[in-house]
Protein backbone atom coordinates (compact mmCIF):
# COMPACT_ATOMS: atom_id res chain seq x y z
CA UNK A 1 0.00 0.00 0.00
CA UNK A 2 2.73 2.39 0.85
CA UNK A 3 4.50 2.31 -3.05
CA UNK A 4 0.76 2.47 -4.76
CA UNK A 5 0.68 5.55 -2.26
CA UNK A 6 3.98 6.71 -3.26
CA UNK A 7 3.71 5.78 -7.23
CA UNK A 8 -0.64 6.40 -7.87
CA UNK A 9 -0.38 9.07 -5.04
CA UNK A 10 -3.72 7.55 -3.46
CA UNK A 11 -5.01 4.96 -2.02
CA UNK A 12 -8.30 3.38 -1.39
CA UNK A 13 -8.72 0.99 2.04
CA UNK A 14 -12.12 -1.20 1.82
CA UNK A 15 -14.47 -2.16 4.72
CA UNK A 16 -11.75 0.11 6.92
CA UNK A 17 -14.02 0.98 9.57
CA UNK A 18 -17.00 -0.60 10.86
CA UNK A 19 -19.97 0.99 9.41
CA UNK A 20 -21.75 1.37 12.28
CA UNK A 21 -18.73 3.76 13.57
CA UNK A 22 -19.02 5.73 10.70
CA UNK A 23 -22.94 6.63 10.00
CA UNK A 24 -22.82 7.48 14.39
CA UNK A 25 -20.91 10.47 13.00
CA UNK A 26 -23.51 11.15 10.96
CA UNK A 27 -26.60 10.68 13.07
CA UNK A 28 -24.53 12.65 15.76
CA UNK A 29 -24.72 15.70 12.93
CA UNK A 30 -27.88 14.97 12.43
CA UNK A 31 -28.94 15.55 15.60
CA UNK A 32 -27.99 18.95 16.19
CA UNK A 33 -29.57 20.24 13.22
CA UNK A 34 -32.82 17.81 14.51
CA UNK A 35 -32.59 20.24 17.58
CA UNK A 36 -33.53 23.38 15.00
CA UNK A 37 -35.97 21.36 13.07
CA UNK A 38 -37.93 20.21 16.06
CA UNK A 39 -37.91 24.45 17.22
CA UNK A 40 -39.23 25.80 14.03
CA UNK A 41 -41.87 22.72 13.66
CA UNK A 42 -40.20 21.17 10.44
CA UNK A 43 -41.81 17.87 10.16
CA UNK A 44 -40.91 16.93 6.36
CA UNK A 45 -37.48 13.99 6.02
CA UNK A 46 -34.14 15.08 7.17
CA UNK A 47 -33.07 16.10 3.98
CA UNK A 48 -36.00 18.09 2.91
CA UNK A 49 -35.98 19.89 6.45
CA UNK A 50 -32.34 20.75 6.03
CA UNK A 51 -33.27 22.80 2.78
CA UNK A 52 -35.81 24.90 4.46
CA UNK A 53 -33.54 25.48 7.46
CA UNK A 54 -30.66 26.97 4.91
CA UNK A 55 -33.78 28.98 3.31
CA UNK A 56 -35.28 30.41 5.86
CA UNK A 57 -32.88 30.42 8.95
CA UNK A 58 -29.57 30.17 6.91
CA UNK A 59 -27.31 32.00 9.81
CA UNK A 60 -29.06 29.24 12.09
CA UNK A 61 -28.41 26.74 9.63
CA UNK A 62 -24.59 27.65 9.48
CA UNK A 63 -24.14 27.92 13.46
CA UNK A 64 -25.31 24.04 13.26
CA UNK A 65 -22.19 22.97 10.62
CA UNK A 66 -20.02 25.31 13.17
CA UNK A 67 -20.49 23.18 16.21
CA UNK A 68 -20.17 20.02 14.37
CA UNK A 69 -16.89 21.30 13.37
CA UNK A 70 -15.63 22.62 16.30
CA UNK A 71 -16.86 20.07 18.95
CA UNK A 72 -18.60 16.69 17.43
CA UNK A 73 -16.71 14.01 19.79
CA UNK A 74 -17.29 10.81 17.90
CA UNK A 75 -15.62 13.11 14.84
CA UNK A 76 -12.54 13.60 16.65
CA UNK A 77 -12.27 10.57 18.13
CA UNK A 78 -12.32 8.66 14.83
CA UNK A 79 -9.71 11.02 13.95
CA UNK A 80 -7.36 9.69 16.26
CA UNK A 81 -8.66 6.35 16.18
CA UNK A 82 -6.15 3.39 17.30
CA UNK A 83 -6.16 1.52 13.58
CA UNK A 84 -6.09 4.30 11.61
CA UNK A 85 -3.23 5.98 13.17
CA UNK A 86 -1.52 2.55 13.18
CA UNK A 87 -2.25 2.82 9.17
CA UNK A 88 -0.41 6.01 8.85
CA UNK A 89 2.37 5.05 10.59
CA UNK A 90 2.58 1.80 8.17
CA UNK A 91 2.37 4.08 5.30
CA UNK A 92 5.24 5.49 6.40
CA UNK A 93 4.25 8.60 8.59
CA UNK A 94 6.49 7.61 11.74
CA UNK A 95 5.38 10.68 13.83
CA UNK A 96 1.71 11.43 12.48
CA UNK A 97 -0.02 14.48 13.67
CA UNK A 98 -3.46 16.42 13.18
CA UNK A 99 -2.24 19.53 11.49
CA UNK A 100 -5.76 20.82 10.93
CA UNK A 101 -9.02 20.90 12.66
CA UNK A 102 -11.01 17.63 11.66
CA UNK A 103 -13.65 18.63 9.32
CA UNK A 104 -17.20 17.38 8.12
CA UNK A 105 -19.16 18.56 5.50
CA UNK A 106 -22.58 18.17 4.35
CA UNK A 107 -22.59 19.22 0.46
CA UNK A 108 -25.73 19.96 -2.19
CA UNK A 109 -27.01 22.93 -4.10
CA UNK A 110 -29.68 23.47 -2.18
CA UNK A 111 -27.37 23.96 0.85
CA UNK A 112 -25.13 26.42 -0.61
CA UNK A 113 -24.83 30.21 -1.67
CA UNK A 114 -22.39 29.41 -4.13
CA UNK A 115 -20.62 26.69 -6.37
CA UNK A 116 -17.49 26.56 -4.39
CA UNK A 117 -19.23 25.92 -1.18
CA UNK A 118 -20.42 22.39 -2.28
CA UNK A 119 -18.37 22.29 -5.21
CA UNK A 120 -14.33 22.27 -4.87
CA UNK A 121 -12.44 23.14 -8.26
CA UNK A 122 -9.61 21.08 -9.35
CA UNK A 123 -6.34 22.23 -6.40
CA UNK A 124 -4.35 20.62 -4.22
CA UNK A 125 -4.44 20.94 0.00
CA UNK A 126 -0.75 21.44 0.31
CA UNK A 127 -0.75 25.19 -0.61
CA UNK A 128 -2.77 25.43 2.26
CA UNK A 129 -1.43 23.51 4.96
CA UNK A 130 2.45 23.70 4.15
CA UNK A 131 3.07 20.23 6.15
CA UNK A 132 5.39 17.62 5.62
CA UNK A 133 6.16 16.35 2.12
CA UNK A 134 4.23 12.98 3.05
CA UNK A 135 1.68 14.55 4.09
CA UNK A 136 -1.85 12.87 3.56
CA UNK A 137 -5.77 13.85 3.55
CA UNK A 138 -7.54 10.95 4.71
CA UNK A 139 -11.25 11.31 3.30
CA UNK A 140 -14.02 9.90 5.01
CA UNK A 141 -17.53 8.86 2.88
CA UNK A 142 -20.47 8.80 5.63
CA UNK A 143 -22.96 8.40 2.95
CA UNK A 144 -22.37 6.12 0.12
CA UNK A 145 -20.91 7.80 -2.88
CA UNK A 146 -21.08 8.04 -6.72
CA UNK A 147 -20.98 10.23 -9.53
CA UNK A 148 -24.64 11.01 -8.76
CA UNK A 149 -24.04 12.73 -4.89
CA UNK A 150 -20.59 13.91 -6.29
CA UNK A 151 -17.94 11.17 -5.11
CA UNK A 152 -14.80 12.84 -4.99
CA UNK A 153 -12.39 12.90 -8.27
CA UNK A 154 -8.56 12.60 -8.62
CA UNK A 155 -5.78 12.83 -10.72
CA UNK A 156 -3.48 9.72 -10.12
CA UNK A 157 0.21 10.60 -9.89
CA UNK A 158 -0.53 14.47 -10.49
CA UNK A 159 1.18 14.65 -6.87
CA UNK A 160 4.54 13.88 -8.59
CA UNK A 161 4.34 17.19 -10.19
CA UNK A 162 5.41 18.79 -7.14
CA UNK A 163 3.44 22.08 -6.46
CA UNK A 164 1.59 23.49 -9.04
CA UNK A 165 1.38 27.04 -9.57
CA UNK A 166 -2.43 27.63 -8.29
CA UNK A 167 -5.10 31.00 -8.07
CA UNK A 168 -6.97 30.83 -4.71
CA UNK A 169 -10.32 30.09 -5.59
CA UNK A 170 -12.95 30.43 -2.22
CA UNK A 171 -9.67 29.51 -0.42
CA UNK A 172 -8.75 26.82 -2.41
CA UNK A 173 -5.37 26.81 -4.63
CA UNK A 174 -7.17 25.80 -8.01
CA UNK A 175 -4.72 24.30 -10.66
CA UNK A 176 -5.14 23.93 -14.05
CA UNK A 177 -4.20 19.87 -15.02
CA UNK A 178 -4.58 17.95 -17.89
CA UNK A 179 -5.00 13.95 -17.95
CA UNK A 180 -7.27 11.46 -16.38
CA UNK A 181 -9.06 11.24 -13.50
CA UNK A 182 -11.05 9.03 -11.84
CA UNK A 183 -14.10 8.97 -9.52
CA UNK A 184 -14.31 5.75 -6.92
CA UNK A 185 -17.58 4.77 -5.87
CA UNK A 186 -17.03 4.30 -2.12
CA UNK A 187 -19.26 3.11 0.61
CA UNK A 188 -19.63 3.82 4.05
CA UNK A 189 -16.88 2.11 5.73
CA UNK A 190 -14.43 2.51 2.83
CA UNK A 191 -11.55 5.35 3.31
CA UNK A 192 -9.81 7.70 0.62
CA UNK A 193 -5.96 8.02 1.75
CA UNK A 194 -4.03 10.41 -0.73
CA UNK A 195 -1.15 12.44 -1.05
CA UNK A 196 -2.00 16.50 -0.13
CA UNK A 197 -0.18 16.95 -3.45
CA UNK A 198 -2.65 15.26 -5.40
CA UNK A 199 -5.14 17.13 -7.31
CA UNK A 200 -8.46 16.57 -6.61
CA UNK A 201 -12.35 18.07 -6.65
CA UNK A 202 -15.41 17.31 -5.73
CA UNK A 203 -17.74 15.80 -8.59
CA UNK A 204 -21.27 17.18 -9.71
CA UNK A 205 -24.31 16.58 -7.43
CA UNK A 206 -27.16 15.26 -9.96
CA UNK A 207 -29.55 13.82 -7.49
CA UNK A 208 -31.71 15.27 -4.42
CA UNK A 209 -29.46 13.73 -1.93
CA UNK A 210 -26.91 15.59 0.57
CA UNK A 211 -23.06 14.50 0.50
CA UNK A 212 -22.01 13.67 3.94
CA UNK A 213 -17.95 13.21 4.50
CA UNK A 214 -15.44 13.98 7.02
CA UNK A 215 -11.65 14.41 6.37
CA UNK A 216 -8.28 14.50 8.25
CA UNK A 217 -4.83 15.89 7.15
CA UNK A 218 -1.82 14.79 9.28
CA UNK A 219 2.06 15.22 8.20
CA UNK A 220 4.85 13.73 9.87
CA UNK A 221 6.95 15.86 12.60
CA UNK A 222 9.86 13.80 11.14
CA UNK A 223 10.19 14.95 7.99
CA UNK A 224 13.37 16.50 7.52
CA UNK A 225 12.05 19.62 5.23
CA UNK A 226 9.09 19.76 7.22
CA UNK A 227 11.53 20.62 10.29
CA UNK A 228 13.86 22.63 8.14
CA UNK A 229 10.78 24.68 7.08
CA UNK A 230 10.02 25.50 10.91
CA UNK A 231 6.98 23.29 11.43
CA UNK A 232 4.35 26.22 9.50
CA UNK A 233 1.06 26.24 10.16
CA UNK A 234 -0.75 28.86 8.41
CA UNK A 235 -4.45 28.17 9.92
CA UNK A 236 -5.75 30.65 11.85
CA UNK A 237 -8.51 29.64 14.20
CA UNK A 238 -10.17 32.92 15.95
CA UNK A 239 -13.54 34.17 17.59
CA UNK A 240 -15.37 36.65 16.04
CA UNK A 241 -17.40 39.53 17.57
CA UNK A 242 -20.69 41.23 16.54
CA UNK A 243 -21.42 44.93 17.72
Amino acid sequence: MQEKLLNEGYIILRNFFDPTIVKKIRRQAEKIFQLQFDYFGYDESFDSNMFKLFSEHQEIFINCGKLIQTGLIELYELAVDKKLIYELKKLGLSFPNLCTRPVLFFNHPKLAKEEIYYKTPPHQDWPSMLSSSDSVVVWIPLVDVNDKNGSIIVWPKSHLLGVLPYKIVGGFAKVEIDGESIQPELQVGDILIFSTLLVHSSGDIIDNSIRWSCHFRYTNMNDNKFLKMGFPNPYIYKPTIKE
